[in-house]
């Protein structure tokens, strides 16, 4: 479910399978401690075959943290398909970052969704 390789540009943390409130005290425990040990942190979720709002909440959470430690947390892939449907329906789909996040690296703009 969780891979995590290091390399010269930052670790990537690969995501796979079920991304819901049964297993998020795992991904948020593999989050917090990739968080904590880089300074480029790049997520891919492209196997992530179904997500719920605890993902998220979770991805949104890791995103602020990494930004108020001047850290950079990246999207290593696109977001699947579970995922947009997820943020769309719980209206996570921006179409800038939030309050403080002034280079509009929110994870949750999805511009080839924004307005569909």
């Amino acid at each position: 479910m969780f891979e995590l390789v290091e390399g010269e540009r930052g670790a990537t943390l690969t995501v796979s399978g079920e991304l819901t409130i049964q297993n998020a005290s795992v991904f948020r425990d593999a989050l917090r401690e990739w968080v904590e040990k880089s300074d480029v942190l790049h997520l891919d979720l492209g196997g992530v075959t179904d997500a719920d709002l605890t993902c998220l909440q979770l991805v949104c959470s890791a995103h602020r943290s990494m930004m108020n430690m001047k850290k950079n947390l990246n999207m290593a892939s696109g977001l699947p398909g579970s995922i947009i449907k997820t943020a769309r329906e719980a209206g996570f789909v921006r179409e800038h970052g939030c309050r403080g996040e002034e280079s509009n690296n929110c994870v949750w703009i999805i511009r080839d969704e924004v307005g569909k």
